[in-house]
């Protein structure tokens, strides 16, 4: 096995001499991504779901969302903040705010690692604005797209209960300075933020070597945001077009994989939760779209 990966590497790195040119289009191409479409729509929602965090907002949601949430999806309460900011953030935001909310001991670990399995959503913003790309002047298949990942990941929630009955109970931590904390949490934001900006230039490159002729299902299954945008101009059929869409979403691509494995890599939350959702949410989206 060892050998085998020696050997991909000193052909990736042969690849990148040979193809320099090509390398620095795409990694032009990965930072412009970042710019315009990631960064403005992570980078606000970590800052602000740490100030949320500061000032007890989980709280007052889990004080009147939180008995339902419970009984639902078994967590505790403090898993309705978690599971409504990932469905205005997106991914990989969601992993973000659940570590945090894990560190500062508002969620256990299988909590935690039961939350990631089902709170997984494309920003909805970057998501709705690819959709009328693809699907121009088509509103209900816009609105159907949009709310599929929604319902299979809370039949995913529901069915797929935890057995771990030490919830954790709503904490007040100590609070440093608002200076500290906003400085930290900027510097936070930053390092997870490069991470991914690093992640997507990584597969961005790797497609261009491997998926010249951009093929959808490969360019989706190596990296989300590629995959979607190069259903834009394809010949395909709207219903090939929407399985396409919703396998994308639902799988997030090799790229979420690995941002998601390195905003955890600190933590004991379980990312094979967070694959065996996935699948679960790929089976599910797929199956919806077939039969509407």
């Amino acid at each position: 096995m060892k050998k085998i990966v020696i050997f991909f590497l000193i052909l990736f790195t042969f690849l990148l001499f040979q193809n320099n040119t090509l390398v620095q289009s795409t990694v032009i191409q990965s930072c412009e991504l970042f710019i315009t479409k990631l960064f403005p729509s992570l980078f606000p929602m970590m800052i602000l779901s740490d100030l949320f965090l500061y000032f007890d907002l989980p709280n007052y949601i889990c004080k009147y969302l939180g008995p339902i949430f419970s009984k639902f999806f078994s967590t505790s309460f403090n898993g309705a903040f978690a599971f409504l900011i990932s469905c205005i953030s997106g991914t990989p935001t969601n992993s973000y705010i659940i570590k945090n909310l894990y560190f500062q001991n508002h969620l256990t670990e299988k909590e935690a690692s039961h939350l990631l399995s089902f709170a997984f959503f494309t920003n909805p913003l970057f998501y709705y604005t690819m959709l009328k790309f693809i699907f121009p002047n088509q509103t209900f298949t816009i609105i159907k797209l949009l709310l599929i990942p929604y319902f299979c990941n809370i039949l995913i929630g529901i069915f797929s209960k935890t057995k771990d009955n030490s919830f954790s109970n709503l904490v007040t931590n100590e609070k440093t300075s608002f200076g500290i904390m906003l400085s930290n949490s900027i510097k936070n934001a930053m390092n997870t933020l490069s991470l991914i900006l690093g992640t997507v230039t990584l597969f961005l490159i790797l497609n261009a070597f491997i998926n010249p002729m951009n093929f959808p299902l490969l360019s989706g299954l190596l990296e989300v945001s590629q995959g979607l945008n190069s259903l834009i101009d394809v010949s395909y059929s709207q219903k090939i077009k929407e399985l396409l869409t919703i396998f994308f979403v639902s799988f997030g691509g090799l790229s979420i994989h690995l941002q998601i494995k390195g905003i955890l890599s600190d933590t004991s939350i379980s990312y094979w939760q967070f694959f065996k959702g996935r699948i679960k949410q790929c089976i599910l989206g797929i199956l919806l779209i077939l039969f509407f």
